[in-house]
């Protein structure tokens, strides 16, 4: 009986034993198939998070403020590894979100992404293109021409005075950047990600926007540079918008 009532306590210290070390659930290890992220647009001048009923001050002295602010980013990925193909970013529709979705942050602590699309589907018909691609034509909106010439690829618009006696006299300047010769390729390294809860981080990417005027390779002065529409007429001061665009963007 003895034996009997041992192996009886044995048994149950045993199952209880088991019971203890058996793993649980963790909510706050989320598997990578669970995983999202988040990549915002944080555009800035000189620093300072824009507002568009805000007013700055250009290289020149010039008072100036934004109304519009669109973006197209495609092929966003770290070497073999892609987070997203294609995000459209407009300020008035969200002042930061560029692009929410499955992914794993783990494997973009560097990336490279197109500011554009390439010539394969800048000429394809967007009416075609399923209806949740940020490029179909319903969601791209004002940021395609037609489908004979293609994808805008950044719409920069706002007001300035460029008066000398800064009188208020407001004129207006609109940058309408597309083609395929205008497609510009940027890389960022060292990328910071926040933990917004269990499942979901995110990084920032940010636009100087002083820097797309007064910038390292060009300076663009809006009493006399004041409208692009990537015409063949405006090609040089185009290609001053994109390349000063591109060296505006960081990742603080």
């Amino acid at each position: 009986m003895k034996k009997l009532t041992l192996f009886f306590v044995l048994m149950v210290f045993g199952s209880l034993y088991s019971c203890k070390e058996k793993p649980k659930d963790d909510a706050n290890s989320p598997t990578t198939s669970q995983l999202k992220a988040r990549v915002n647009i944080v555009p800035t001048y000189q620093g300072t998070p824009i507002d568009f009923s805000q007013s700055f001050t250009t290289q020149e002295g010039y008072a100036i403020s934004f109304t519009k602010l669109n973006i197209i980013m495609t092929k966003f990925k770290n070497n073999d590894q892609q987070l997203f193909e294609s995000a459209i970013y407009k300020y008035e529709d969200d002042e930061r979100l560029l692009w929410e979705g499955p992914g794993d942050y783990n494997n973009f602590s560097s990336f490279t992404a197109n500011i554009g699309v390439d010539s394969t589907q800048n000429y394809e018909d967007p009416s075609a293109r399923d209806a949740d691609d940020p490029l179909f034509i319903l969601n791209s909106g004002d940021m395609h021409w037609g489908w004979n010439t293609g994808y805008i690829f950044v719409m920069l618009e706002g007001k300035a005075d460029t008066t000398a006696a800064q009188d208020g006299s407001l004129a207006s300047f609109s940058y309408h950047i597309g083609t395929n010769q205008m497609l510009r390729n940027f890389t960022l390294t060292d990328i910071t990600w926040s933990k917004v809860n269990n499942h979901l981080y995110e990084s920032n990417i940010y636009l100087d926007l002083y820097k797309v005027f007064d910038g390292d390779i060009h300076d663009i002065d809006i009493k006399t540079d004041r409208t692009s529409h990537t015409n063949p007429d405006q090609i040089q001061l185009t290609e001053k918008i994109i390349d000063n665009f591109i060296n505006a963007l960081s990742k603080d």
